[in-house]
């Protein structure tokens, strides 16, 4: 059995991860599936729930953002550039999409200063079309690490408590 791409992205508001993105991306594009293609709603939809759960109230979520992705996908390719799945690398021996340590900003709270894009070395996060702080690279985020936290005056950032990493460490995981 082939090893599926694992892909980390920004559904609504919380982080989903997705199994077998890439290789979807590949066939659609193969299939000289367009970004503009009338049917490409329903493949997508069809592609992600051949490995993945999608809840239905989500749908319309999961669609901006898959068809975000694939017009990305599908400009890189046609530019004849490599479009590879991100290797996250490890975290005490752990795959680093195994992890949960990542941002969660508070749409409401946030007040787009841009605290957080300022003081995070590996661009976790974007500014989005409401000039909001959105995490787009969740997985990015260097394990352990609050700056972004404690940069945010409004306070709008959550992270995960420390305590949570200690079933990781040493290979303690439950």
């Amino acid at each position: 059995m082939t090893k599926l791409s694992y892909r980390m992205l920004y559904i609504g508001s919380a982080p989903a991860g997705l199994i077998g993105l890439q290789e979807l991306f590949n066939v659609l594009y193969e299939a000289d599936r367009a970004p503009s293609d009338e049917e490409l709603d329903d493949l997508l939809i069809k592609g992600v729930r051949e490995h993945n759960f999608m809840p239905r109230p989500a749908i319309e979520d999961y669609l901006k953002v898959l068809k975000r992705e694939y017009q990305y996908y599908y400009q890189q390719r046609n530019a004849g550039l490599p479009v590879t799945p991100r290797d996250y690398g490890e975290w005490e021996g752990y795959p680093r999409e195994q992890i949960p340590w990542f941002p969660t900003v508070s749409a409401e709270l946030c007040d787009g200063c841009g605290n957080c894009l300022e003081v995070c070395p590996k661009d976790v996060f974007a500014i989005d079309e409401f000039g909001k702080a959105l995490v787009v690279e969740p997985l990015l985020c260097i394990v352990g690490c609050c700056f972004c936290k404690s940069a945010c005056d409004p306070k709008a950032i959550m992270m995960p408590t420390r305590e949570m990493l200690d079933q990781y460490r040493h290979g303690k995981r439950l």
